[in-house]
C-alpha cells in the first residue's frame, strides 16, 4: 500500500492532494530526518527489521504531513493520535467491555493454576524447576446443586530447556535437594520429587449454604448478589461501601479507602460486562492503581499489567538468596477484562539462576474458565475429601 492509498483511507471525505503537495510532504519529513541521531541510540535490530519498520515508519510519517497540509486546504479535522496516558488504558477497555453480553449457563467455572519457581540441586548440578498445582471450581447458578471443587498436583519439572539439560547433565534423577540459604534447617528444606502427570488427587462435592461463593474477599455474596450489582461506577461504589461496613465489624481497622482497592476482586468473579467495565471505571480512578502496559502473561497469553495495590518492595527467598526483590501485579485480558493471572511475583533483580522480570510465582486462569454448561463428573482415580478445598 502506497502513500496516497493510507491517505485515503485517513481522509475519505477529502479531495485527492496533487502531487505538489505530496512532495512538499516528502521534503519536510526529509529535513526532519536529516537530524543528528544522539549517541547510543543505533537500531540494534537485522537489516531486514530495520529496512521493514523504517520504510512503515517513513510511510505514516509522510502520509501524517500530507494529512497536515491537505487539512489547511479542506473542512476535514486531521485525525488526532493521542497517546496513552495513565490508567486511560482501563478506561477504554472499560467502554470496550460495556456492551458485551451476559452470558450465563448452569455452572460458573473457575481452574486455577498455581505455579511457582524452586532453585534444586542434583548430581552436581543446580537448576529450577517449576511446581504446578491446579484448583478446579464448578459453581452452580441453583443453590441447590453441589459445589464441585476437585485440587491435584499438576507436575514438578524443569522450568526450561536450559534446566533441562542441567538436570539430564545430573542423571535425570527423579528426586532433588531443594537449594537453601545457609543454616536452613534440614526439615526445612526437604527433597522434592520430580513429576510430569498429575498426581496427588482430591475432590469435594457438596451444597454451599445459601449459595455463597467461596471468594469472600468482599464479603459472603452469592451468585445473585452479583448479578443485582449496578453498572454504574458511582453506584458500585456506594455499594461496595456496605460491603465495608459490614467486613469493618470484623477488621475495625481497615478504613474504606483501603478497602476500595480490592473492587478489582470483582474482575475474578462471575459479575456482568457491564459491572466488569463499572469496576474498570472505579478501579482506574484510585490512586493506588497503575497501569503499566502490555505484557505476555506466564500462559504465553497477550495482557494488560496492572496494580491495584502495592506492589513493590518486597523480597523473598530463591536458591541460597533470601533477598531477592520482587513485586507483584494483575494481568487482566484486553478483550474482556477478566483476569487472566493474579497474584503474579516478578523477580525485581537478577540473582544466581534468576533473571530480573522472570515469574517466580503466580496464579493463572486457565483458558476454559468461565461459564459452561457441562456438569462435573467425579474424576477418575481422585479421592473424595471430608475437608473443604481452597
Amino acid at each position: 500500500m502506497n502513500e496516497l492509498s493510507l491517505l485515503a483511507r485517513a481522509l475519505p471525505d477529502a479531495p485527492p492532494p496533487s502531487v505538489e503537495v505530496v512532495e512538499k510532504a516528502r521534503l519536510r519529513l526529509a529535513a526532519t530526518q536529516r537530524k543528528p541521531v544522539r549517541p547510543g541510540r543505533a537500531n540494534r535490530r537485522g537489516p531486514a527489521w530495520g529496512w521493514t519498520l523504517g520504510a512503515a515508519a517513513t510511510t505514516i510519517a509522510v502520509v501524517m504531513a500530507v494529512v497536515t497540509l491537505v487539512s489547511n486546504m479542506t473542512t476535514v479535522p486531521a485525525p488526532m493520535i493521542v497517546p496513552a496516558s495513565g490508567n486511560d488504558a482501563l478506561l477504554r477497555l472499560a467502554d470496550q467491555i460495556a456492551q458485551l453480553p451476559d452470558e450465563r449457563d448452569d455452572y460458573w467455572r473457575r481452574p486455577l493454576l498455581n505455579n511457582g519457581l524452586i532453585r534444586v540441586r542434583a548430581g552436581g548440578e543446580t537448576f529450577n524447576v517449576l511446581q504446578s498445582s491446579r484448583i478446579d471450581l464448578w459453581h452452580p447458578r441453583d443453590p441447590g446443586d453441589p459445589v464441585h471443587v476437585e485440587q491435584w498436583q499438576q507436575f514438578v519439572r524443569p522450568a526450561t530447556k536450559a534446566d533441562e539439560r542441567a538436570w539430564q547433565a545430573a542423571g535425570s534423577p527423579g528426586t532433588v535437594q531443594r537449594a537453601c540459604t545457609p543454616g536452613t534447617r534440614a526439615g526445612d528444606c526437604a527433597q522434592i520429587r520430580l513429576s510430569s502427570k498429575p498426581s496427588q488427587c482430591v475432590y469435594t462435592r457438596a451444597a454451599e449454604p445459601g449459595g455463597v461463593l467461596s471468594d469472600r474477599r468482599l464479603g459472603e455474596l452469592t451468585l445473585a448478589d452479583l448479578s443485582a450489582l449496578p453498572d454504574d461506577a458511582e453506584q458500585l461504589r456506594e455499594k461496595l461501601r456496605t460491603y465495608w461496613k459490614t467486613r469493618k465489624n470484623s477488621r475495625p481497622e481497615d478504613s474504606f479507602k483501603d478497602f476500595l482497592p480490592m473492587a478489582f476482586a470483582l474482575l475474578e468473579l462471575p459479575v456482568k460486562p457491564s459491572v466488569r467495565a463499572a469496576t474498570l471505571r472505579l478501579l482506574a480512578e484510585l490512586p493506588t492503581t497503575k497501569v503499566r502496559g502490555s505484557i505476555i502473561d506466564p500462559l504465553g497469553r497477550p495482557g494488560i499489567e496492572v496494580t491495584f495495590i502495592k506492589s513493590e518492595g518486597f523480597t523473598a527467598q530463591f536458591g541460597t538468596d533470601d533477598e531477592v526483590a520482587q513485586r507483584y501485579t494483575t494481568i487482566l485480558d484486553p478483550h474482556t477484562g477478566t483476569v487472566l493471572a493474579a497474584n503474579v511475583a516478578i523477580a525485581a533483580e537478577s540473582t544466581e539462576g534468576l533473571a530480573k522480570g522472570t515469574f517466580m510465582n503466580y496464579q493463572a486462569w486457565a483458558p476454559e474458565a468461565g461459564w459452561t454448561s457441562e456438569r462435573p463428573e467425579r474424576p477418575r482415580g481422585c479421592r473424595l475429601s471430608d475437608r473443604p478445598l481452597p
